[in-house]
């Protein structure tokens, strides 16, 4: 027997349908809500559409350790920084590349009730967060 050292196993899909899925985990997924929201955000504070996108970043913050913060980013911006760029109905979607390992496979949505409206990041990869839904652990 032959000692194998530092050999990382990989996931290779064998099917089609097994390489889509991967992708969908980890992707991030935008809801239709969602997508037309950050158009609207993008076309309200007057920039291009094509351009400008949600920007997704995880910070540390909060009791647990970490909080999302979204504002508008250029996709310029993005693509000279090595940022990960999702689209949807050619609604834009930038993820920070340091942030990407800890959102990758999340829904983007955007929720809207009486008492507060905005956009929810649905992350599998939260094991805790605090009581006020602030903050997260991974």
């Amino acid at each position: 027997m032959s000692d194998c050292g530092d050999v990382k196993k990989v996931f290779v899909p064998s099917k089609k349908e097994d390489a889509k899925q991967l992708k969908a985990i980890s992707g991030i997924e935008i809801s239709d809500v969602a997508a037309e929201k950050i158009k609207f955000f993008v076309q309200s504070d007057k920039k291009n559409p094509n351009e400008y996108g949600l920007r997704v970043s995880v910070v540390k913050d909060g009791c647990s350790g970490n909080s999302y913060t979204m504002e508008l980013g250029c996709l310029a911006d993005a693509e000279e920084n090595g940022d990960k760029v999702f689209k949807k109905d050619d609604a834009i979607v930038i993820v920070d590349k340091l942030s990407y390992m800890f959102v990758m496979g999340s829904m983007l949505d955007y929720e809207q009730t009486l008492l507060a409206s905005g956009f929810q990041l649905v992350n599998p990869n939260v094991k805790r967060s605090c009581s006020c839904g602030s903050s997260f652990s991974v």
